[in-house]
């Protein structure tokens, strides 16, 4: 077993588990901003390990095969992820010029994609990376390519309503908003966060303009809560108090309308009223106290009881989705203490129904919930919580992910959280070493050679695989200091 890139096991007492955490950690904590979003990619850095290497860079080699290299995001992310691993690899030192070869290349692969939206991904996944191994691209590039510009200029190209799946038409501007959010935490990476503000254009009024242009209450909430977080890590916050204020007020007030509105976000699977509501709720109360915002907590009402009141009334599988955000979101306002026996508890709870989870149910509701147990349990300094067990289930579960058409095609999102997750757990040979349930292949090349969409405008969460590649890779870099600068700016 490969136990030296295994994440330290956390203390059993909650209140030191969670103060490990730097502020990036507390921030983008959930695998929704990491993978579906791309965000804070590399987080609980770890020693090089040559094996997990090759086995990510032999998973791009099988990704490229299998989408017959027609797949510009898989191109992309395999250069990069080879440029990391040149650059993290101990001993080895890149001469100047190669690695503006690897820079070059990959903005001429980032520039080669149509979509806007993973345009702005690939953008800022590769300026955080990068910045994490003590690159900053701005400064690269200053004499050649106008980098903030050329950010700003593609976020602009983003089309309104332009997310096709179920919840099509009920985005509005989600995704321009998301990618501002996406170049704000870039900024604030290289510590370039001025540039959000010209004498030409405010860009953050433009980010926060766009929230009264989303109808759904569900994706204004969740949406705004990372925008004002990215405002905040900037350290622009004091300078647009009222507006960021003012914002967090008018989007709660946003949420409390929500059954009168009636725009309610579609899922895979029928999920409770409470579950509609608690998820923007969570990430709200992240972003207050993110920002300081704090009298937002007492809008109307108590909102942490509201939330709390919320969780109650999810099904136990719900809850496993959710609990990540409770308790993120608590110890964020520094109410932990007084809320202790509840999280206790409720992190039992959730290890228990974890437990009796079959996560090849489906892909969304069942398939990423033990993914959700497991960094809940890292987090909290409960990895007694995540047995064997678990873990095998978890990995296992992928080859009878196939009760529908849907389940198979979408297979890649709940494959990404489970490869994040344990490797996180110190678990990823689970999903790299040959098993009897893939056929004799391992997890990642049966999924792989199991992929139904793979071609660029048809790859569906494709995407989703190759950034949890880029964040195992990113990981290896060792111990390092970048989230201490980039997020100095927040102050819980």
């Amino acid at each position: 077993m490969l136990q030296h890139y295994e994440v330290p096991s956390f203390e059993s007492d909650l209140n030191r588990a969670l103060g490990r955490l730097n502020n990036e950690n507390r921030i983008i904590t959930t695998p929704w901003s990491r993978i579906v979003r791309g965000l804070g990619l590399g987080q609980y850095p770890i020693p090089f390990c040559e094996t997990l290497s090759g086995w990510i860079q032999d998973a791009f080699d099988e990704l490229k095969v299998k989408t017959e290299s027609q797949n510009n995001y898989t191109h992309f992310s395999s250069l990069l992820c080879d440029f990391i691993c040149l650059l993290i690899q101990p001993g080895k030192t890149l001469e100047p010029q190669v690695r503006l070869d690897y820079i070059s290349n990959l903005l001429f692969l980032i520039n080669n994609e149509a979509d806007p939206y993973r345009r702005i991904m690939q953008y800022t996944i590769t300026i955080d990376a990068l910045a994490k191994l003590n690159i900053n691209l701005f400064d690269v590039l200053e004499k050649s390519v106008d980098l903030s510009g050329l950010l700003f200029n593609t976020v602009h190209q983003i089309k309104s309503n332009d997310i096709h799946d179920e919840n099509s038409g009920k985005h509005g501007d989600y995704e321009k908003l998301s990618a501002y959010t996406s170049v704000f935490f870039a900024l604030a990476s290289c510590g370039k966060s001025s540039l959000s503000i010209t004498r030409r254009q405010n860009h953050v009024e433009s980010a926060l303009s766009l929230l009264n242009n989303i109808p759904s209450p569900f994706f204004r909430g969740r949406g705004g809560s990372m925008l004002f977080s990215a405002i905040s890590v900037m350290g622009l916050e004091p300078v647009l108090k009222e507006e960021v204020g003012d914002a967090i007020i008018h989007t709660l007030d946003y949420l409390d309308r929500a059954d009168t509105i009636g725009i309610n976000p579609s899922f895979p699977q029928p999920m409770s009223p409470a579950f509609v509501k608690i998820y923007p709720l969570l990430t709200m109360l992240n972003a207050i106290a993110v920002t300081g915002e704090r009298q937002a907590l007492h809008f109307r009402q108590d909102r942490l009881r509201q939330a709390r009141d919320l969780l109650e009334a999810l099904t136990p599988v719900e809850q496993t989705h959710m609990g990540l955000y409770y308790i993120m979101a608590v110890y964020n306002l520094g109410l932990i203490e007084q809320e202790q026996a509840h999280i206790d508890a409720l992190v039992e709870t959730l290890a228990g129904t974890a437990a009796n989870i079959d996560p090849s149910e489906n892909y969304f509701l069942h398939g990423i919930a033990c993914s959700y147990v497991l960094e809940t349990a890292l987090i909290t300094g409960r990895k007694d919580l995540i047995t064997d067990r678990l873990t095998s289930r978890l990995a296992e579960s992928f080859a009878t992910m196939d009760k529908c058409v849907v389940d198979e095609i979408n297979r890649p999102y709940p494959f990404a959280y489970a490869l994040t997750m344990l490797g996180e757990a110190g678990q990823a040979r689970k999903m790299f070493e040959p098993s009897t349930c893939y056929g004799d292949q391992s997890a990642t090349s049966w999924v792989i050679a199991n992929l139904t969409q793979v071609k660029d405008g048809a790859d569906g969460r494709l995407y989703m695989l190759n950034h949890a590649l880029i964040n195992l890779m990113l990981r290896m870099r060792g111990h390092d200091r970048s989230a201490e600068k980039a997020y100095g700016n927040v102050v819980f």
